[in-house]
């Protein structure tokens, strides 16, 4: 084969790999990993979260980017069980993965357009590594003492019904 058609297949073949971790489809269950990294972090307007202040609630963290096609499929489901579960000493976070200096305004326009109920946050580039984020959506339930209890990677239709039943098993 002609080196320049091996060059353009390993490389094709090498960002399909990436996109194919980065952004997945299919739920991937990972075991317990123990207590939450705390953080702090704001929202499109800089208004201040810190994780360690929701001590005492149900907590779930999604960990989501605007370009990610799976993660706008969420939003119906994770919107549906951000109203079933408010009131009912549980708080749903997502955290934007989104980079650069107009993420904010990305993100606010993502949210308007696809009318996300419940509270997003701007990752600072450490808490998704913190918590060992390899693919998008990603979704980490944390019980009421600070602790991870379940984590999901990936998005598959019905995925609000499981993450509701992990949540109603902790209430």
């Amino acid at each position: 084969m002609d080196p320049l058609k091996t060059l353009c297949v390993v490389v094709s073949s090498i960002t399909i790999a990436f996109f194919a971790v980065t952004c997945s489809k299919g739920p991937e269950k990972v075991a317990d990993t123990g207590k939450a990294p705390d953080f702090t972090l704001s929202d499109t307007y800089g208004h201040a979260t810190t994780l360690s202040s929701l001590r005492g609630k149900i907590v779930i963290l999604e960990f989501w980017a605007t370009w990610c096609s799976p993660c706008r499929e969420s939003v119906p489901e994770l919107n549906e069980m951000y109203e079933r579960f408010r009131g009912k000493n549980v708080e749903l976070l997502g955290i934007s993965v989104d980079k650069g200096g107009d993420a904010p305004s990305a993100v606010r326009a993502f949210l308007t357009e696809h009318a996300v109920a419940y509270p997003v946050l701007l990752d600072d580039r450490n808490v998704n590594s913190s918590y060992g984020v390899s693919g998008i959506p990603a979704m980490f339930i944390i019980d009421k003492e600070g602790k991870v209890v379940k984590q999901f990677t990936g998005f598959i239709p019905g995925l609000g019904r499981t993450l509701s039943k992990e949540v109603e098993a902790l209430l």
